[in-house]
């Protein structure tokens, strides 16, 4: 069973706040993510808890690290850090995710600093409650097995920061360098609302999904399973500071496919990628040509406009891209590079596809093509029209198509 993470950072994202809000949605992985956090022997230094709260009269978890009395002092370097993480008793899949997530908080800082990478000294994720949030963040993501993921814009916060390096803007230069290449806007609330910790995470997901992950509000189709809210330790002015996640079972399609065709085998289903954009300064030549250059992109499934209006009562042309996901990033740039559109709309949907063959038939009359399909134990057949378009007459045409498609009907 697929399953799709999508999250709403209504107050922002922070590690505890992240970890929180997938403990909420997910009760069962409360044992494994503490059995987690123990054997990378973080117990030894702190202790953890969840709580429930309200923020903004909405119900919401709270994940707490205390530190205990006297705990060991972390040396802050990267290497070390590494170094230690490697080699605790944490089970090896969750332990090379933490790994990833500590090595984009390195990758930032050393960026920032513009040293290498094993120079890198943290100041304020160096402690042990931030190593408590990777390592268990590491644990719900791992051992969930999600396929995609979503995050709707973040948002960025105002005002200044206090930092090792005396005052900054927000989002501090760690945080900024992270959130590169996603989607962000102004809450206007002051404050940090994203955390260096919090950043991390989203960048390993959107890492994980190889580029993939969608920046929007839009959820993909299917049966929506678990919801639930992390609370962050700041009280908002507006808005709760909480982080919700929901959960979606992408193969809920594939299983009205399977009720529908009962015994018969004539339904699949798969995940595609759908793109829209709207364009109101192209010719219509000019945009049937970009059209067709899409059209040839590899992985481009389709291209299709319909006619609108748009504002100040323009005429609109409402353009829909459908590809393969894997394809995602490069059928973006081609319709860029193609359009004069200054954005677009991306989400991931499920189809039912029927089952279908291509033939070919060569005769006395010239070359056909022929598309059989399975209509659930029904087979049609028709004939590609650009086959027929040589014989003179509609009725010459539609004889031509009967004959062909008559022998693999049934």
């Amino acid at each position: 069973m697929k399953k799709h993470l999508h999250l709403d950072p209504v107050g922002g994202v922070a590690g505890d706040m992240f970890v929180a809000a997938m403990l909420d949605a997910m009760a069962h992985s409360y044992d494994d993510c503490w059995k987690d956090i123990k054997d990378a022997g973080l117990l030894e230094h702190v202790n953890i808890d969840l709580q429930t709260l309200r923020a903004h009269g909405l119900s919401a978890k709270q994940f707490i690290v205390a530190k205990k009395e006297n705990p060991a002092k972390r040396t802050g370097h990267y290497s070390d850090l590494k170094k230690w993480l490697a080699e605790c008793s944490l089970d090896e899949a969750v332990k090379r995710r933490a790994l990833a997530i500590l090595h984009e908080l390195a990758a930032a800082e050393a960026f920032v600093h513009g040293v290498v990478i094993e120079q890198v000294h943290f100041h304020e994720v160096a402690d042990w409650d931030s190593l408590v949030d990777i390592v268990a963040a590491a644990s719900l993501i791992e051992r969930n097995r999600f396929s995609s993921f979503s995050c709707s814009p973040l948002p960025l916060g105002s005002g200044m920061v206090k930092t090792e390096h005396g005052e900054l803007p927000v989002p501090a230069p760690a945080t900024a360098y992270l959130l590169k290449g996603m989607d962000v806007w102004d809450d206007g609330e002051a404050g940090e609302r994203v955390t260096p910790t919090g950043a991390a995470i989203v960048r390993h997901l959107f890492t994980e999904s190889n580029a993939q992950m969608v920046f929007n509000s839009q959820k993909p189709a299917g049966k929506l399973v678990e919801m639930g809210s992390g609370a962050g330790q700041r009280k908002l002015k507006n808005r709760p500071n909480i982080l919700r996640v929901s959960i979606t079972e992408l193969d809920s399609v594939r299983a009205v496919a399977q009720e529908t065709s009962g015994s018969k085998s004539g339904l699949n289903s798969d995940s595609i990628v759908e793109i829209s954009f709207d364009i109101d300064d192209m010719t219509p030549e000019e945009l049937s040509i970009s059209l067709e250059y899409i059209r040839q992109s590899q992985g481009v499934l389709d291209a299709s406009y319909s006619l609108g209006i748009g504002k100040k009562g323009r005429a609109v042309f409402h353009i829909v891209v459908l590809g393969s996901c894997e394809s995602q990033s490069s059928i973006c740039d081609i319709c860029f590079y193609e359009t004069t559109t200054l954005g677009m709309r991306v989400r991931t949907v499920d189809r039912l596809i029927l089952k279908r063959e291509s033939f070919e038939i060569n005769d006395a009359q010239g070359d056909a093509r022929i598309k059989v399909v399975d209509r659930l134990g029904l087979k049609t057949a028709k004939v590609e029209s650009d086959d027929l378009s040589l014989l003179p007459g509609l009725q010459a045409r539609r004889s031509r198509a009967r004959q062909l498609a008559e022998p693999f009907e049934s």
